[in-house]
């Protein structure tokens, strides 16, 4: 549904007074939020801004917006080029929880030293000795920015996730010490001040850039006066066109507000067309644009290959292999594949992973080692611990329940294990599958914490994300991989010598 006069709905807005008066002004979005580090997905982007740059109409203000998870995991020299991207892009953006990937708040900071973009994050709480200091005294990482064009004022305010700390691995959350992140109710009374603010220095038509996720950015809409555009992240909420109650709303001051948000891994990218008369939107269109067939920006590979060197395949795949949104509880070829690969690497007993690990499927034909940095872009440490019986059951449980109060984290993915999820959403007949071909059954309904096993899984897991809280436990850790996770993908598929990998179930997870 796409509505393209707000007049249709006949509210009856009062103007307030210190709107300004008498003026239509028009401004055109491009908004885009988490493309997760995808470099094709940047590479297709970089085309479509150019694209919407170039084509400016006179007299129309436009801007681009990033909100958020362009990057995702440790990969250096990687991210570094994300960054060079994004120079070219040269959107305003609001950080989402990933860019902390590369080593928490030191490495992010490292990172934003070669920014040319503006970062914004108005509920980032810094102390005395961060490492954002210097970020913010250059200017580069601010809580507001204000651009002027045809005599208008646009301001911009950022937000990070409020749930920040709970999606770091363990290595980002030991280098994001420097840091808090206020609370959602605080965050909010946050944006209400700095709108006031912005509106006292002549500002009347304000961007939120958040990473804060639907339901939040309702909550924000619902509870502050001023703001007249939501660009959101970190959901991956598809939002097409304009729908009250949905993403069209009236603010507490009697305003229109619209919130966009264009799903995820760099698929989409949306279209926001506004005419403000005086200060307050009378007119708007919203949608959605799928740029999956747009070609390659020549500049980005020449980025890619600078930072990166040119791609290198590693093996072939003999048919395509799709991914599964993260909270399934279901089997994962793809993570199974993978889990192989990690008991391989390290000679653990168990192996888990967790669904969103995956970021991409896998293509039939060729991979290159520039894939694999797209389709598992982490670069997560890799750990093997010693955990008992019920350490292990709980974990499986943990993560099924966790699926279904938070939509992540799914099924833990296995190898050296198969098991079963009931009807009531708990395990059962969870086997022990040992090198020699026979098996081992673990004790589901009263496990054991005096049998202990041997499991691998990487830095995420062993943050404790929610319902999985007992593997955050480095005083198991036996021993530490010398592969990062996405170094273990990688060599796994090399080791098939370009012989075609054929990936599917191997039904070591069943849902009844």
């Amino acid at each position: 549904m796409h509505i393209n006069l707000f007049n249709q709905f006949k509210y009856n807005l009062n103007i307030p007074s210190h709107k300004q008066q008498n003026s239509e002004v028009r401004i055109q979005t491009l908004a885009y939020n988490d493309v997760h580090g995808n470099l094709s997905a940047l590479s297709r982007l970089k085309t479509e801004v150019d694209r919407f740059v170039s084509s400016k109409p006179k007299g129309v203000i436009r801007n681009v917006i990033d909100a958020g998870d362009a990057s995702v995991g440790a990969n250096e020299q990687k991210n570094r080029a994300i960054v060079a991207i994004t120079n070219e892009i040269s959107p305003v953006r609001s950080p989402g929880n990933h860019e902390w990937d590369f080593y928490g708040s030191n490495g992010y900071s490292k990172m934003l030293d070669n920014a040319k973009f503006k970062t914004l994050a108005l509920n980032l709480v810094t102390k005395p000795d961060s490492a954002f200091n210097d970020d913010i005294e250059s200017g580069r990482l601010a809580k507001s920015h204000v651009v002027e064009e045809n005599g208008v004022k646009v301001g911009y305010i950022g937000l990070i996730p409020c749930d920040l700390k709970n999606r770091l691995n363990k290595q980002c959350k030991d280098n994001s010490t420097d840091i808090d992140v206020l609370p959602l109710k605080e965050t909010i009374k946050a944006v209400q001040d700095e709108v006031n603010k912005l509106e006292s220095q002549g500002v009347k038509i304000i961007h939120v850039i958040s990473h804060m996720g639907y339901d939040a950015d309702v909550e924000l809409i619902k509870n502050v006066a001023g703001v007249d555009v939501v660009n959101g992240g970190h959901s991956h909420t598809m939002l097409d066109g304009i729908i009250p109650g949905k993403n069209y709303f009236i603010s507490k001051r009697g305003e229109p507000v619209i919130l966009t948000q264009a799903f995820k891994n760099g698929h989409y990218v949306g279209y926001l067309d506004v005419v403000y008369k005086d200060g307050v939107i009378d007119k708007a269109k919203y949608e959605v644009k799928n740029i999956d067939n747009n070609s390659p920006s020549l500049i980005v590979k020449m980025i890619e290959n600078m930072y990166l060197g040119a791609p290198k395949t590693i093996g072939t795949m003999a048919h395509p292999v799709k991914t599964l949104p993260e909270y399934a509880l279901d089997e994962s070829p793809l993570n199974s594949f993978l889990c192989d690969g990690y008991k391989k690497y390290t000679g653990a007993q168990i192996v888990f992973n967790n669904l969103g690990t995956m970021r991409y499927s896998m293509p039939e034909g060729e991979i290159t080692d520039r894939q694999v940095m797209d389709i598992l872009p982490y670069y997560n440490d890799v750990f093997v611990y010693k955990l008992s019986e019920k350490d292990i059951i709980t974990a499986l449980n943990g993560a099924i329940e966790a699926a279904g109060k938070y939509k992540r984290t799914g099924a833990l993915q296995v190898a050296g294990m198969r098991y079963t999820i009931g009807q009531d959403n708990k395990v059962k007949d969870v086997f022990l599958l040992k090198d020699d071909g026979s098996e081992e059954r673990l004790n589901s309904e009263n496990p054991s914490a005096n049998k202990f096993y041997t499991v691998a899984y990487n830095s995420f897991l062993g943050g404790g994300t929610e319902g999985l809280e007992v593997l955050n436990a480095p005083e198991k850790i036996v021993s530490k991989c010398d592969r990062t996770e996405t170094d273990i993908f990688r060599d796994y598929i090399a080791s098939f010598n370009n012989k075609p990998i054929s990936i599917d179930k191997t039904g070591r997870i069943i849902k009844e």
